[in-house]
């Protein structure tokens, strides 16, 4: 059985167009940054599987930061809270009277060991102060983490359809998907991974570009459109996005 490629193209481009329309009218206060054919892979497996779609909004971006922060705080009061409900040891006295047991032992001390208090006590403040810095600049450098890691490069959640709040996205019933890739697989088999995956590929980018086309309008005109895959990230986002894209969001790939 061989693989209609004109036939799927167009089936593929066709409910990814109409799903992607659909998720962006129902949310006209969101503009859409990502779009993105996700769940392919180049790397020669025993079969191929049909891509999924994701989407993501700015707006999106932002709660999905926000609600990390809050979960952080949340764990930090709950460790709080853990240490104040403490169990006193069974065997301490209600009254506390163990706690002077040894008090009196010897009614005399020497200087020296009070010199020696002293001592540990400001080894103790320095240390405590020391601590408090060390606490203080791991705090602000999970914080920076936390706020600018929707800025940064395409292995960031900001470009990750994984952690998309539309995402995945199945473009066919499990029937039809199960026959698409059951006929790549075979394709694949009879003429060659390589060869196959390679024309599946160039497939995908033409459909990337026909859904920037479209749906590059509006509020949403800057959207990046593109195919997923970890693998071959810098390359593909080369083939999907349009140079002044490039420019903007990895200037480091920008030629």
């Amino acid at each position: 059985m061989g693989v209609d490629w004109t036939a799927l193209e167009e089936a593929i481009r066709v409910s990814a167009l109409r799903q992607a329309e659909e998720i962006i009218h129902r949310h006209p206060d969101e503009v859409f940054y990502a779009i993105a054919l996700d769940g392919v892979t180049a790397d020669e497996t025993d079969h191929i599987d049909l891509p999924v779609l994701a989407l993501n909004s700015e707006e999106a971006l932002t709660r999905a930061f926000g609600d990390d922060e809050d979960e952080a705080l949340e764990e930090d009061f709950d460790d709080e809270d853990e240490e104040e409900d403490f169990e006193e040891r069974p065997d301490a006295d209600d009254d506390g009277s163990d706690r002077d047991v040894h008090l009196h032992d010897n009614d005399r001390t020497d200087d020296s060991d009070d010199d020696d208090d002293d001592e540990d006590d400001d080894d103790d403040v320095a240390t405590d102060e020391d601590d408090d810095g060390e606490d203080i600049d791991a705090v602000l450098k999970e914080f920076d983490a936390l706020t600018s890691d929707a800025e940064q490069g395409y292995y960031s959640s900001k470009w990750n359809p994984a952690d998309w709040q539309w995402s995945p996205i199945e473009l066919f019933d499990e029937s039809a998907t199960a026959l698409w890739s059951q006929a790549l697989s075979n394709v694949a088999r009879d003429h060659g991974w390589e060869k196959t995956n390679r024309l599946y590929y160039e497939m995908l980018i033409r459909i990337t570009e026909s859904l920037r086309t479209a749906l590059a309008t509006g509020r949403n005109a800057d959207v990046v459109v593109f195919l997923s895959d970890e693998e071959h990230g810098d390359a593909l986002l080369r083939r999907c996005l349009t140079e002044a894209q490039l420019a903007k969001h990895f200037p480091e790939l920008a030629h």
